[in-house]
């Protein structure tokens, strides 16, 4: 918890880099009322891949070309949203850090007893990432985020350029190709190459040490897995062979055995990883229903409404395995995954939750046929 809190209060050190991008962001407002605005920076964006797509394989090009008004409508959508989105943690992170320690940690405990077993490998992750370095990435993304800053203004900077002083910005007047230059020079120019190479090594290297520690605790996952689609393989393989010879024709036989291997693997992890979930849910219940109770009991100690202290009794045990038979119960009901409007409050973690499920699983190559 305190590793976060000096996060916190070495970001508001920068705010006066970073609200240009993300706190105070004068050009997220100007796009976000004025349509014109945006209508001149999609132009922009559109222009700038219309000359990087000059370079692609020439097969690829007509459909880069299309889905390049997309791409700059999504872009200009980002420029107006990340802002929001940034301000909006900020303020929830500020209050979160003026609650006292024994709220927070009555409040974190709930979550996890209530949530945790919802965000199995996540909540891993966070803990794996803290062990693995996770103090000097924070420092290294802040690092990254201050660079990608510098280049942005720079890129602000050029775009009001107007050399010939006719009236127009120099970079309305040029090429899709000639504005792919200028922007790249820019952005080399702005940049500090070692100070972005030492920050990515960090970020990556504490990425990779996350990922090692998770492959090894859900080893018995991957485990179970691969047990279950070798017995699945050689339940099915013959009926299903039998039936995909006959739907598909014969020149695709040869990849029956691939097909129902793949298949048998998915439905094989999937599986396993529900099993993982239960379980899962079930450490996180207890855990998160001890840690709401002990904090929940030593608040009301300070405060003196009781005279006994949670090391000294059963009673934290007692509430805590309550709270951890409820948290289940509720996660059971739930079927293991948030409500809805759950989801939508912790659409990063989903995205977070899936994307580690998917790296630690990945295994290539179907189950083994017999």
């Amino acid at each position: 918890m305190g590793m976060f809190r000096e996060a916190t209060v070495k970001s508001a050190e920068k705010d006066s880099v970073t609200d240009k991008l993300l706190g105070k962001d004068s050009k997220a407002r100007e796009l976000a009322t004025d349509s014109s605005a945006r209508k001149r920076e999609a132009e922009k964006i559109e222009k700038l891949l219309m000359g990087m797509s000059e370079s692609a394989p020439p097969r690829i090009v007509p459909y880069l070309k299309m889905l390049a008004p997309l791409v700059s409508f999504c872009i200009v959508l980002s420029q107006i949203l990340i802002p929001v989105f940034y301000h909006a943690a900020q303020l929830v992170y500020a209050a979160w850090c003026l609650l006292p320690l024994d709220i927070m940690y009555i409040v974190t405990g709930l979550v996890i007893c209530f949530f945790g077993g919802m965000y199995p490998t996540t909540m891993a992750a966070l803990e794996a990432w803290r062990q693995c370095g996770g103090k000097q990435a924070l420092q290294n993304l802040s690092d990254l985020k201050d660079q990608f800053v510098r280049v942005l203004e720079a890129s602000e900077q050029d775009d009001k350029k107007d050399d010939d002083n006719d009236g127009i910005a120099d970079v309305e007047q040029i090429s899709s190709k000639e504005l792919v230059v200028r922007k790249l020079k820019i952005a080399v120019t702005a940049a500090d190459p070692e100070l972005i190479d030492g920050a990515l090594q960090g970020v990556y290297a504490g990425w990779i040490g996350v990922v090692a520690v998770l492959k090894v605790d859900f080893a018995k996952t991957i485990a179970l897995g691969a047990a279950i689609g070798d017995f699945l393989y050689k339940t099915v393989s013959n009926p299903l062979g039998t039936i995909l010879v006959h739907l598909l024709p014969n020149e695709y036989h040869k990849w029956v055995p691939t097909l129902i291997g793949y298949a048998c693997k998915s439905a094989a992890i999937a599986v396993a990883w529900k099993v993982q979930r239960v379980i899962s849910t079930f450490h996180s219940a207890i855990r998160g229903g001890l840690m709401a109770a002990r904090g929940f009991l030593e608040w009301l100690h300070k405060k003196g409404v009781i005279s006994i202290k949670p090391d000294e009794s059963y009673v934290d045990e007692l509430l805590g395995w309550a709270l951890a038979a409820a948290g289940f119960y509720f996660q059971y009901k739930m079927g293991f995954a948030p409500p809805w409007f759950v989801s939508l409050l912790l659409w990063p973690l989903q995205f977070m939750e899936t994307y580690i499920v998917w790296t630690i699983s990945a295994n290539p190559g179907p189950a083994a046929p017999a």
